[in-house]
């Protein structure tokens, strides 16, 4: 259904008569009159009641004209026909938003993934390098140890660069450190 209708305000079938109409009517004014409330009901209370009379009121209105509970009627129908397309379309977008939201967390799990891997590979290579530059050590103290004169040369070198950094001696007689 689409809701409340007049129909269910007078709590009468769709196929009632105009007499059925009334008397629904004639019962549900008297329940729902605001002057039966009693006197020490609040401001909205009385507000409610008025609301629900006026339902009513509305209700008899149109149904009992028949031009107007055609129009009534069709307008109902077509309600439930909109109604009917709308949810059908209503779960054409929610699968297809269920479908976006699974291909967004793919993607940023598949990115989450990949800037591990990225720091991962950085750990091994800094790890690689550490590893590389304790065997250069290594290396370069057994070469200390076995020729004592190396080191001599190697600070030899690296004096003559820096004199030539500073433009004491020309470039081409130092060697590259």
């Amino acid at each position: 259904m689409v809701g409340l209708t007049l129909y269910d305000v007078l709590a009468i079938p769709t196929t009632a008569s105009t007499d059925d109409v009334r008397r629904a009517y004639k019962q549900k004014a008297l329940e729902t009159h605001p002057d039966k409330l009693e006197p020490t009901v609040t401001e909205q209370e009385r507000r409610a009641a008025e609301g629900r009379f006026r339902n009513v009121c509305d209700a008899f209105e149109v149904l009992s004209d028949p031009a107007k509970r055609k129009a009534y009627d069709d307008r109902i129908q077509l309600a439930q026909r909109n109604k009917k397309h709308w949810d059908e379309q209503h779960d054409k977008r929610v699968k297809t938003r269920d479908e976006w939201a699974r291909q967004v967390k793919e993607r940023s799990e598949a990115r989450m993934k990949e800037r591990a891997d990225f720091y991962e590979s950085l750990r091994r290579i800094k790890e690689e390098k550490q590893r590389y530059a304790e065997m250069v050590e290594l290396f370069y103290q057994e070469l200390r140890d076995s020729h004592p004169e190396w080191e001599s040369r190697r600070q030899a070198a690296l004096q003559r660069k820096e004199m030539a950094d500073q433009g004491q001696i020309p470039r081409r007689y130092t060697t590259h450190v």
